[in-house]
């Protein structure tokens, strides 16, 4: 796609970027897609550092990752790139760095010593060939399940830890009227959903074999399809409101009263906290069958080849102001994400961020996203699969398992 824009882009694009560029003004364009009132809380944090630096920050918020990325990628291969845009970690980068459309790191990484500030695995995801193209921003556990706590109270369970504990109070929660399962229906959310249970229900052997080596035998075995039964129980519970509807919609039943349970990444936690809510008081979080570790998620800032002295500049302060850390903890707390550098104080981490930061530092207690692992292409084939299988009427078990098998192989 990128190599086609490519060949459309007019040197007289080019030019006009270079010469309408403003070098008497150190502005930076961010382009991201932190819209939630907690990831906005955290916008503000990283452009008051980089205001402070000297910088002017200018906001380009867009809706859902992908119309953020595709925005970015387009005004990258037209030849008129922000400052720093916000991917995922994983190889939805790996094209740009090909068509020579990225800024290489590798000298400020060396320099900031990034390899003593961040955790490998975040790290590693925005290297290629040894060289950093990518620097993470933000960390997440991605198979968090999260519970209204006065429902709890009100059917009498306590946190469940186990899925015959989860689908006890889902029928409780039935019983005394009450919805029991709001997830989101948004493809992406769903397909984090599945990842949660294929590693509470078939285990860490058989995630790792699936997510680290796309082995299919692995996904036509016993325990991916245990996995695949309780997924489509999990569909069954939830409620009619659920087909595309948007994680914040989603947590904001459970915030409220009306749902006991949704399914998120630890992302969730802030909007919890920017409705005035508190861990262990208004609302539980738990990952189900714990013993099994944490999916390893997070974000990472691209920086594109800089078209003139200006836009280094404004690079420049704004990898100084991503990698401070006291910025970076105060960007993960107000956003309610895992703070990813080392040396951060994390005495003002509530229990959940707490919880998922002993399992973010522990190797033994992590595992990496599909989205690290797998290509664009394969987390596309999959995510279709999973979508067709999460809408009811659509794929069988039977039938889910054999596209996802064959998800893996997409290119």
């Amino acid at each position: 796609m990128i190599s086609k824009l490519l060949l459309a882009t007019t040197t007289a694009t080019a030019l006009c970027f270079a010469a309408c560029a403003n070098a008497q003004e150190v502005k930076g364009e961010v382009i991201h897609q932190w819209t939630s009132a907690a990831e906005s809380a955290g916008v503000k944090v990283l452009a008051q550092k980089f205001t402070e630096l000297g910088g002017t920050w200018v906001d380009n918020a867009i809706s859902g990752g992908p119309n953020a990325r595709s925005t970015a990628v387009n005004r990258v291969v037209g030849g008129n790139p922000p400052a720093a845009m916000l991917f995922n970690t994983g190889a939805q980068f790996v094209e740009l760095q090909n068509n020579g459309l990225l800024r290489d790191l590798t000298e400020t990484a060396k320099a900031d010593k990034w390899q003593d500030k961040l955790p490998a695995a975040l790290l590693n995801s925005g290297m290629v060939d040894g060289e950093y193209w990518a620097l993470p921003i933000s960390g997440n556990g991605a198979n968090w399940f999260w519970f209204n706590k006065s429902i709890l109270d009100k059917i009498g369970v306590a946190k469940p830890k186990n899925w015959d504990e989860v689908f006890a109070a889902f029928d409780k929660a039935k019983a005394a009227g009450i919805t029991p399962f709001t997830p989101s229906g948004e493809p992406r959310w769903q397909r984090l959903m599945f990842n949660a249970v294929v590693l509470s229900v078939a285990g860490r052997e058989t995630y790792d074999a699936v997510i680290y080596k796309r082995d299919a035998s692995a996904v036509r075995g016993e325990k991916f399809k245990a996995a695949v039964k309780i997924f489509e129980k999990l569909r069954d519970y939830s409620d009619s409101g659920t087909p595309g509807r948007s994680w914040p919609d989603s947590t904001n039943l459970v915030i409220s009263g009306k749902a006991l349970m949704t399914q998120g990444g630890t992302w969730l936690n802030g909007a919890f906290a920017a409705a005035g809510k508190t861990a262990g008081k208004d609302y539980e979080c738990a990952i189900i069958n714990a013993d099994q570790g944490m999916v390893i998620s997070g974000d990472v800032f691209l920086f594109p080849e800089p078209k003139n002295a200006a836009m280094t500049k404004a690079q420049d302060l704004l990898l100084k102001a991503f990698a401070d850390v006291p910025t970076q903890t105060a960007f993960a707390v107000a956003n309610g994400t895992i703070p990813i550098l080392k040396g951060a104080d994390t005495s003002k981490l509530n229990p959940c961020i707490a919880e998922a930061s002993r399992f973010f530092n522990d190797p033994k207690l992590s595992t990496g996203s599909d989205q690290m692992m797998f290509s664009p292409a394969i987390v596309g084939a999959v995510e279709d699969a999973i979508t067709r299988f999460s809408t009811k009427g659509g794929l069988t078990a039977e039938q889910f398992i054999e596209a996802y098998a064959k998800g893996l192989s997409a290119s």
